[in-house]
Protein backbone atom coordinates (compact mmCIF):
# COMPACT_ATOMS: atom_id res chain seq x y z
CA UNK A 1 0.00 0.00 0.00
CA UNK A 2 2.71 2.76 0.50
CA UNK A 3 4.68 1.34 -1.68
CA UNK A 4 1.69 2.01 -4.26
CA UNK A 5 1.46 5.50 -2.85
CA UNK A 6 4.74 6.33 -3.37
CA UNK A 7 4.74 5.44 -6.88
CA UNK A 8 1.77 7.87 -7.46
CA UNK A 9 3.17 10.57 -5.97
CA UNK A 10 6.23 10.20 -7.77
CA UNK A 11 4.09 10.29 -11.62
CA UNK A 12 2.50 13.15 -9.55
CA UNK A 13 5.80 14.38 -8.79
CA UNK A 14 8.16 13.97 -11.96
CA UNK A 15 6.02 15.42 -14.59
CA UNK A 16 5.73 18.83 -11.81
CA UNK A 17 9.21 18.83 -11.48
CA UNK A 18 10.31 18.55 -15.61
CA UNK A 19 8.08 21.36 -15.92
CA UNK A 20 9.51 23.11 -13.08
CA UNK A 21 12.72 22.96 -14.81
CA UNK A 22 12.06 24.70 -17.72
CA UNK A 23 11.10 27.52 -16.31
CA UNK A 24 13.97 30.24 -15.75
CA UNK A 25 15.45 30.52 -12.17
CA UNK A 26 14.41 34.75 -11.65
CA UNK A 27 11.17 33.33 -12.35
CA UNK A 28 10.92 30.16 -10.13
CA UNK A 29 12.01 32.45 -7.10
CA UNK A 30 9.22 35.43 -8.19
CA UNK A 31 6.56 32.27 -8.24
CA UNK A 32 7.94 30.73 -4.69
CA UNK A 33 7.86 34.27 -2.99
CA UNK A 34 4.24 35.27 -4.66
CA UNK A 35 2.16 32.00 -4.03
CA UNK A 36 2.17 32.24 -0.38
CA UNK A 37 2.14 35.49 -0.14
CA UNK A 38 -1.41 35.27 -2.74
CA UNK A 39 -2.45 32.74 -0.91
CA UNK A 40 -2.03 35.00 2.91
CA UNK A 41 -3.88 38.24 0.67
CA UNK A 42 -6.74 35.92 -0.30
CA UNK A 43 -7.08 34.55 2.67
CA UNK A 44 -7.22 38.14 4.64
CA UNK A 45 -9.95 39.70 2.01
CA UNK A 46 -12.12 36.24 2.58
CA UNK A 47 -11.99 37.08 6.68
CA UNK A 48 -12.92 40.94 5.81
CA UNK A 49 -15.06 39.53 3.73
CA UNK A 50 -16.68 37.08 6.19
CA UNK A 51 -16.23 40.00 9.04
CA UNK A 52 -18.70 42.09 7.10
CA UNK A 53 -21.05 39.62 6.23
CA UNK A 54 -21.43 38.75 9.67
CA UNK A 55 -21.54 42.03 11.00
CA UNK A 56 -24.56 42.52 8.62
CA UNK A 57 -26.27 39.11 9.87
CA UNK A 58 -26.10 39.94 13.48
CA UNK A 59 -27.56 43.24 12.79
CA UNK A 60 -30.17 41.17 11.04
CA UNK A 61 -30.58 38.59 13.92
CA UNK A 62 -30.51 41.87 16.54
CA UNK A 63 -33.68 42.91 14.28
CA UNK A 64 -35.52 39.50 14.58
CA UNK A 65 -35.34 39.92 18.03
CA UNK A 66 -36.69 43.19 18.32
CA UNK A 67 -39.19 42.12 15.70
CA UNK A 68 -40.17 39.00 18.28
CA UNK A 69 -40.22 41.53 21.14
CA UNK A 70 -42.71 43.79 19.18
CA UNK A 71 -45.13 40.77 18.36
CA UNK A 72 -45.05 40.05 21.96
CA UNK A 73 -45.89 43.47 23.28
CA UNK A 74 -48.65 43.60 21.19
CA UNK A 75 -49.99 40.74 21.87
CA UNK A 76 -50.08 41.71 25.73
CA UNK A 77 -51.32 45.01 24.80
CA UNK A 78 -54.47 43.49 23.01
CA UNK A 79 -55.03 41.13 25.96
CA UNK A 80 -54.81 44.74 28.21
CA UNK A 81 -56.86 46.58 26.20
CA UNK A 82 -59.81 43.65 26.32
CA UNK A 83 -59.34 43.07 30.31
CA UNK A 84 -59.59 46.34 30.86
CA UNK A 85 -62.87 46.36 29.12
CA UNK A 86 -64.56 43.35 30.46
CA UNK A 87 -63.81 44.89 33.72
CA UNK A 88 -65.73 48.23 32.74
CA UNK A 89 -68.43 46.01 31.57
CA UNK A 90 -68.62 44.46 34.85
CA UNK A 91 -68.33 47.52 37.38
CA UNK A 92 -68.74 50.51 35.38
CA UNK A 93 -65.74 51.43 37.14
CA UNK A 94 -63.40 54.37 35.07
CA UNK A 95 -60.41 52.98 36.98
CA UNK A 96 -61.00 49.52 34.94
CA UNK A 97 -60.12 51.32 31.94
CA UNK A 98 -57.06 52.55 32.49
CA UNK A 99 -55.46 49.15 30.34
CA UNK A 100 -57.65 49.77 27.58
CA UNK A 101 -56.60 53.18 27.84
CA UNK A 102 -52.67 52.42 27.92
CA UNK A 103 -53.21 50.23 25.25
CA UNK A 104 -54.86 52.24 22.48
CA UNK A 105 -51.91 54.88 23.14
CA UNK A 106 -49.25 52.08 23.13
CA UNK A 107 -50.50 49.76 20.08
CA UNK A 108 -49.78 52.93 17.43
CA UNK A 109 -46.03 53.32 18.68
CA UNK A 110 -45.84 49.53 18.64
CA UNK A 111 -47.66 49.06 15.37
CA UNK A 112 -45.39 51.56 13.70
CA UNK A 113 -42.17 50.13 14.91
CA UNK A 114 -42.68 46.69 14.09
CA UNK A 115 -43.53 48.25 10.47
CA UNK A 116 -39.93 50.17 10.55
CA UNK A 117 -38.26 46.59 11.41
CA UNK A 118 -40.06 44.99 8.69
CA UNK A 119 -39.16 47.91 5.97
CA UNK A 120 -35.65 47.06 7.14
CA UNK A 121 -35.65 42.81 6.34
CA UNK A 122 -32.92 42.83 3.56
CA UNK A 123 -34.78 39.72 1.65
CA UNK A 124 -37.36 40.72 -0.70
CA UNK A 125 -39.73 37.99 -0.07
CA UNK A 126 -39.42 38.10 3.59
CA UNK A 127 -40.18 41.64 3.60
CA UNK A 128 -43.34 41.94 1.45
CA UNK A 129 -44.76 39.08 3.84
CA UNK A 130 -44.20 40.66 6.61
CA UNK A 131 -45.28 44.19 5.55
CA UNK A 132 -48.43 41.93 4.50
CA UNK A 133 -49.19 39.88 7.30
CA UNK A 134 -48.41 43.38 9.54
CA UNK A 135 -51.15 45.11 7.14
CA UNK A 136 -53.79 42.54 8.01
CA UNK A 137 -52.88 42.67 11.76
CA UNK A 138 -53.56 46.25 11.89
CA UNK A 139 -57.07 46.07 9.81
CA UNK A 140 -57.92 43.88 12.86
CA UNK A 141 -56.32 45.58 15.72
CA UNK A 142 -58.66 48.39 14.07
CA UNK A 143 -61.89 46.42 14.14
CA UNK A 144 -61.34 45.23 17.78
CA UNK A 145 -59.91 48.43 19.83
CA UNK A 146 -63.36 49.64 17.54
CA UNK A 147 -65.49 47.59 18.75
CA UNK A 148 -63.93 47.65 22.60
CA UNK A 149 -64.76 51.65 21.91
CA UNK A 150 -68.64 50.60 20.74
CA UNK A 151 -68.62 48.58 24.29
CA UNK A 152 -67.60 51.32 26.11
CA UNK A 153 -69.99 54.18 24.60
CA UNK A 154 -72.79 51.53 25.01
CA UNK A 155 -72.43 50.85 28.87
CA UNK A 156 -71.57 54.41 29.32
CA UNK A 157 -75.00 55.86 27.79
CA UNK A 158 -77.16 53.39 28.96
CA UNK A 159 -77.52 54.14 32.88
CA UNK A 160 -79.71 50.39 33.16
CA UNK A 161 -77.30 48.57 31.60
CA UNK A 162 -76.79 45.62 32.93
CA UNK A 163 -74.90 42.51 31.94
CA UNK A 164 -77.39 40.16 32.60
CA UNK A 165 -80.80 40.75 31.39
CA UNK A 166 -83.95 39.14 32.52
CA UNK A 167 -84.01 35.35 33.03
CA UNK A 168 -80.13 35.81 33.43
CA UNK A 169 -79.27 35.71 29.82
CA UNK A 170 -76.91 38.14 28.40
CA UNK A 171 -77.48 41.40 26.74
CA UNK A 172 -77.96 40.95 23.14
CA UNK A 173 -76.16 43.61 21.77
CA UNK A 174 -72.91 43.32 24.16
CA UNK A 175 -73.05 39.28 24.17
CA UNK A 176 -72.62 39.69 20.03
CA UNK A 177 -69.75 42.45 20.00
CA UNK A 178 -68.26 40.26 22.78
CA UNK A 179 -68.66 37.02 20.13
CA UNK A 180 -67.49 39.23 17.47
CA UNK A 181 -64.36 40.82 19.70
CA UNK A 182 -63.14 36.99 20.86
CA UNK A 183 -63.14 35.90 16.92
CA UNK A 184 -60.69 39.03 15.97
CA UNK A 185 -58.53 38.88 19.45
CA UNK A 186 -58.31 34.73 17.63
CA UNK A 187 -57.32 36.26 14.18
CA UNK A 188 -54.68 38.61 15.98
CA UNK A 189 -53.01 36.05 17.89
CA UNK A 190 -52.86 33.59 14.71
CA UNK A 191 -51.56 35.76 12.45
CA UNK A 192 -49.18 37.31 14.70
CA UNK A 193 -48.18 33.39 15.84
CA UNK A 194 -47.43 32.96 12.22
CA UNK A 195 -45.29 36.22 12.05
CA UNK A 196 -43.26 34.96 14.85
CA UNK A 197 -43.10 31.44 13.50
CA UNK A 198 -41.24 33.04 10.23
CA UNK A 199 -39.18 35.17 12.48
CA UNK A 200 -37.83 32.02 14.07
CA UNK A 201 -37.13 30.60 10.84
CA UNK A 202 -35.41 33.21 9.35
CA UNK A 203 -33.03 33.64 13.06
CA UNK A 204 -32.11 29.85 12.13
CA UNK A 205 -31.07 30.60 8.55
CA UNK A 206 -29.29 33.88 9.85
CA UNK A 207 -27.30 31.63 12.37
CA UNK A 208 -26.33 28.65 9.85
CA UNK A 209 -25.15 31.37 7.21
CA UNK A 210 -22.83 33.03 10.69
CA UNK A 211 -21.67 28.96 10.77
CA UNK A 212 -20.69 28.77 7.11
CA UNK A 213 -19.06 31.84 6.87
CA UNK A 214 -16.70 30.61 9.76
CA UNK A 215 -15.97 27.13 8.45
CA UNK A 216 -15.31 29.05 4.94
CA UNK A 217 -13.00 31.62 7.16
CA UNK A 218 -11.03 28.71 8.53
CA UNK A 219 -11.02 26.73 5.54
CA UNK A 220 -9.18 29.74 3.81
CA UNK A 221 -6.85 29.94 6.83
CA UNK A 222 -6.13 25.75 6.58
CA UNK A 223 -5.11 26.53 2.61
CA UNK A 224 -2.77 29.47 3.18
CA UNK A 225 -0.89 27.57 5.65
CA UNK A 226 -0.41 24.42 3.83
CA UNK A 227 0.14 26.39 0.36
CA UNK A 228 2.59 28.51 2.40
CA UNK A 229 4.44 25.06 4.30
CA UNK A 230 3.99 23.55 0.83
CA UNK A 231 5.75 26.70 -1.40
CA UNK A 232 8.72 26.52 1.50
CA UNK A 233 8.83 22.23 1.29
CA UNK A 234 8.85 22.37 -2.20
CA UNK A 235 11.17 25.24 -2.75
CA UNK A 236 13.59 23.49 -0.47
CA UNK A 237 13.43 20.40 -2.44
CA UNK A 238 13.87 22.21 -5.62
CA UNK A 239 17.29 23.84 -4.31
CA UNK A 240 18.22 20.00 -2.88
CA UNK A 241 17.17 18.60 -5.85
CA UNK A 242 19.41 21.17 -8.50
CA UNK A 243 22.23 20.85 -5.87
CA UNK A 244 22.50 17.34 -6.04
CA UNK A 245 22.40 17.90 -9.80
CA UNK A 246 25.19 20.52 -10.15
CA UNK A 247 27.06 18.24 -7.60
CA UNK A 248 26.77 14.92 -9.92
CA UNK A 249 27.96 16.86 -13.24
CA UNK A 250 31.30 18.67 -11.34
CA UNK A 251 32.11 14.86 -10.58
Amino acid sequence: MIQTIISIGKRIVQPVTRLWRRIPLRRQEKMLVILPLLAITISAALALFGNHQRANIQADIQRHFHMVRGLNEAVILMVNAETGMRGYLLTRRDEFLQPYVTASQKLRFAMSDLRALAEAEPSYDPRLNKLRLLKKIQLLIDRQMANLTWQQQYVTKSNTFRFFTRGMTFDTKIYNHLTYGKRTMDEIRANLNAMQNEEEQLLTERVQEINAIRKRDYLAIILALFIGLGTRLIARYLFNKEKAIGSGLKE
